[in-house]
């Protein structure tokens, strides 16, 4: 059975151990991706060989946007000094069950509309190992 988008939450610290806040997020995504190497050559008859490489992953949220929003002002915080956050991502919100990895904030960009709520759009960027949530 598949698990209700509205469960999942995103959350950020200074430390893989240390606490983490969790964003006030209405969409969120977590990419990871392989380089494919090709190696390929002439004895292969005809059919194109292939490696995988180094992995990647990234990480987007939209959130409604608070001035004392713990989440959102260290992950300002962390854009203006350009110093790593660990991101955790728990799709069904039960510790145990998702991944943390470090990032860096590759965005952080706030939109404002008169006639709807503030929200902040961020894009983080792995530096890293993805790590399975150890519950903490």
């Amino acid at each position: 059975m598949a698990t209700a988008g509205y469960n999942y939450t995103i959350s950020v610290s200074t430390s893989k151990t240390g606490t983490f806040s969790e964003i006030p997020s209405s969409t969120g995504t977590f990419n990871r991706t392989a380089n494919i190497l090709d190696v390929t050559d002439t004895t292969n008859a005809g059919f194109n060989q292939r490696l995988v490489g180094l992995l990647d992953s990234a990480c987007s949220v939209e959130a409604n946007w608070s001035a004392s929003d713990t989440a959102l002002t260290a992950i300002e915080s962390s854009f203006d000094s350009r110093t790593e956050l660990w991101v955790k991502i728990l799709p069904d919100n039960v510790a145990g069950n998702g991944k943390k990895f470090k990032v860096v904030v590759e965005n952080f960009n706030t939109s404002l509309d008169v006639n709807s709520q503030i929200t902040v759009s961020v894009s983080f960027q792995g530096t890293g190992e993805v790590f399975a949530d150890d519950a903490t």
